[in-house]
């Protein structure tokens, strides 16, 4: 995944997010081939259990994605793991994630 891509995002998810909420949730990413997940991060209900921060996807993009060097925008289908396509794809990644805030 390119560096600009990457830093893009970095800058989209801490955006996301009111500084005032971020001890309560925050939104992150996590890079497997040529997908993004966009994850809503929340604390512990125990954190004196030292357990991790939980991590629920809330979308995906996908590069080349019907067509080569384009974004596709995938959202999950109810609770399964499913991932469903969601409106046309895009050059630009950060376009589709509007719709993940929308």
């Amino acid at each position: 995944m390119p560096e600009e891509i990457r830093h893009r995002l970095s800058v989209w998810c801490a955006a996301s997010v009111p500084e005032w909420e971020r001890a309560e949730r925050q939104i992150g990413y996590t890079i497997h081939g040529d997908a993004i997940t966009i994850l809503d991060r929340r604390p512990p209900a125990y954190p004196e259990l030292g357990a991790a921060w939980s991590s629920t996807p809330l979308a995906q993009l996908r590069i080349d994605d019907p067509e080569p060097g384009r974004w596709s925008l995938y959202r999950r289908v109810s609770e399964s793991d499913a991932w469903t396509r969601e409106g046309p794809p895009d050059d630009d990644p950060l376009t589709l994630l509007d719709r993940v805030t929308r």
